[in-house]
């Protein structure tokens, strides 16, 4: 009987490897696409506190009113009025700004989560609210 060596891998070997190369790939591509979306998040964030600050001098401007003065991109100094482009397709894509004598009202849809939005108004609050609350008048973004 003649002995012969093989060297090499089988066709299920190199099955299976490709196999498992794939499914670490998919996982890494689902992580990616959460911290690109967090990402957006923290952008949608940091220009709505670009827009009150913005806001909070256009009401120093105006002697201590908001009014429909600041009611414009041009105004406020930013043409950040438009969120980035969430990898996640379902985000409605606008921030809704409303100002009035008084105060002012901001929101943006978050790319992470797409039951909760990002609001702040002229009180000084700042935070993530479920997207149906933001009509309650409980909500602390819209007193």
């Amino acid at each position: 009987m003649i002995k012969t060596n093989q060297k090499g891998f089988t066709l299920i070997e190199l099955l299976v490897v490709i196999a498992i190369i794939g499914i670490l790939a998919s996982i890494v591509l689902v992580s990616l696409n959460d911290a690109r979306n967090k990402g957006y998040d923290t952008e949608i964030k940091s220009e709505i506190s670009q827009i009150k600050n913005a806001m909070e001098i256009c009401y120093d401007d105006n002697n201590g009113e908001y009014g429909l003065a600041c009611d414009t991109a041009a105004e406020l100094g930013t043409t950040a009025i438009t969120p980035p482009g969430c990898s996640n397709t379902t985000v409605p894509g606008a921030y809704t700004i409303t100002v009035g004598a008084q105060g002012y009202k901001i929101r943006a849809p978050l790319c992470s989560d797409t039951t909760m939005t990002w609001c702040a108004d002229a009180s000084g609050v700042s935070k993530s609210t479920l997207t149906t609350d933001l009509n309650a008048s409980t909500s602390d973004c819209f007193n």
